[in-house]
């Protein structure tokens, strides 16, 4: 087995090695291209790289963020790999109660961002949803997908869209985290059967976290 997954990480880097390279955030032939690297030319990404902490009483949020470059993102003949900022977080509400710890599943090497419970999908401008009336003209800001351990249900989904700010010399991320869609009651491996995973721990709402 361990022979097999060699063979196909040796196999992915060879191809990789032979991509087309495109700007991640500035190309709009984004996804069409076979054996394509769209890479963040613009090091969007690198600025939220590290620990940040909200922190309010004693509830607390702890977010991490790593860049991983030249992922694959979709297998197969049409293959495309690209760069990606990916999170994972703990968080503890406001009695004191761990609800969350996934912070030691950053340190595992994926071959999918999707395993991961917190990964970049675009950069977005002040024009795109969710509005920000508090962003100076020309803000652009990070969309993630958000999840959390043990959710299995299908439909169940939150955005944690992010944006670095200096205030009084220390920097910070502003984050916007928001529902996208309610559980089904339909687990995500076999759709016959009903879910259990209902909502998130973290609540949705505004945050500021500080980094560490």
């Amino acid at each position: 087995m361990k022979k097999i997954i060699f063979l196909i990480l040796l196999f992915n880097i060879s191809c990789a090695s032979k991509a087309q390279v495109f700007n991640l955030y500035n190309n709009p032939n984004y996804g069409d291209v076979t054996n394509g690297y769209y890479k963040d030319f613009e090091i969007f990404q690198n600025q939220f790289e590290g620990t940040w902490v909200y922190q309010n009483g004693l509830e607390r949020l702890e977010v991490q963020f790593i860049k991983k470059e030249m992922m694959l993102h979709r297998p197969g003949p049409n293959q495309i790999f690209l760069d990606v900022l990916v999170g994972e977080y703990k968080y503890i509400d406001s009695n004191g109660l761990e609800k969350v710890n996934s912070l030691t599943n950053l340190g595992l090497n994926y071959t999918s961002f999707l395993d991961y419970n917190l990964y970049s999908v675009s950069k977005i401008s002040l024009q795109n949803y969710p509005v920000c009336n508090e962003c100076p003209a020309g803000t652009e800001r990070m969309s993630m997908k958000f999840d959390e351990m043990g959710n299995d249900d299908f439909s169940l989904s939150a955005i944690f869209v992010m944006r670095r700010v200096i205030e009084n010399g220390i920097e910070k991320i502003k984050v916007q985290f928001i529902h996208e869609s309610s559980a089904s009651n339909e687990n995500k491996e076999n759709l016959d059967s009903p879910s259990t995973f209902r909502n998130f721990s973290l609540p949705y709402g505004n945050y500021t976290l500080t980094k560490q």
